[in-house]
């Protein structure tokens, strides 16, 4: 394994703790289906390579060469992650290991057999966003609303809410400091008109803007919003990304949604 399990926090461990290491650098893990087969309906087999053989091993590989003669090279994947996102020359380091942990995530929610949502699992949607419609519509305007990169997340907070989170580039959950809740270009005036924009990611579930010192989230769910995961079957306009969204909720495996919420240990 990679040393120890990547940890979505503290009690629970992520889906990375598939991942091994040889020679001290770690390797991808493989998925529960595989590229040949595509995940159908939301992604091919060539967006599934694009997305998994190719940026996913380059991520990996790329970590594995900022990191070799370091002291990261002993630690922990998910150590790695939180370790570098503390330091704000260790950009790279972090940039690569948040980015391929994210993309692991994204990527083990996903079944071609998807499990439905369980009754308790809809209770808990529905105690947070009304209804699991308006999750998944305000899900959806979240992620649209993302212009670049990024990602779309389903959170729970330290007192047990579920809220929305947008994250550009390789912004994590996990640490505070890179969240990177902002898209860079954006000015002060956009900001202040998210509310009134439909189309700005901005919603009334979303988690705070400010946020304490010690406040950070457990990733639930999330969709990668990289142009290269919907490029290849849905091409660059924002219909072809609302189909993909679509298709992403017709693949979403609810059991592992399901773990993650009702995990054992508490936050």
């Amino acid at each position: 394994m990679l040393r120890s399990a990547l940890r979505l926090h503290k009690s629970f461990a992520s889906p990375l703790a598939s991942f091994r290491a040889a020679a001290r650098l770690h390797t991808v893990p493989p998925l529960p289906y595989t590229v040949a087969s595509g995940v159908s309906p939301l992604l091919s087999p060539a967006a599934l390579k694009i997305i998994y053989s190719d940026h996913q091993t380059g991520l990996v590989n790329r970590l594995n060469e900022l990191i070799a003669g370091t002291p990261y090279e002993e630690k922990a994947f998910y150590q790695v992650l939180m370790d570098s996102a503390c330091s704000l020359n260790e950009a790279q380091i972090f940039n690569n290991a948040s980015q391929a942990w994210n993309n692991d995530f994204f990527l083990r929610s996903l079944s071609s057999t998807p499990s439905s949502i369980s009754d308790a699992l809809a209770k808990r949607l529905s105690d947070s966003f009304g209804s699991v419609d308006v999750f998944k519509k305000e899900f959806t305007t979240n992620a649209l609303g993302l212009f670049g990169s990024g990602w779309t997340w389903l959170v729970e907070d330290k007192d047990g809410r579920l809220v929305l989170l947008n994250t550009y580039n390789a912004g994590s959950p996990h640490h505070r400091r890179r969240m990177q809740r902002n898209d860079e270009t954006a000015t002060d005036q956009d900001f202040a008109s998210q509310v009134q924009n439909p189309y700005s990611g901005a919603s009334k579930y979303s988690a705070p803007a400010k946020l304490m010192a010690n406040n950070s989230y457990v990733p639930i769910l999330c969709i990668s919003m990289w142009e290269h995961a919907y490029i290849t079957d849905y091409g660059i306009t924002r219909e072809g990304r609302q189909k993909y969204l679509g298709n992403f909720f017709e693949t979403v495996d609810w059991s592992v949604v399901e773990n993650r919420v009702f995990r054992s240990g508490g936050f």
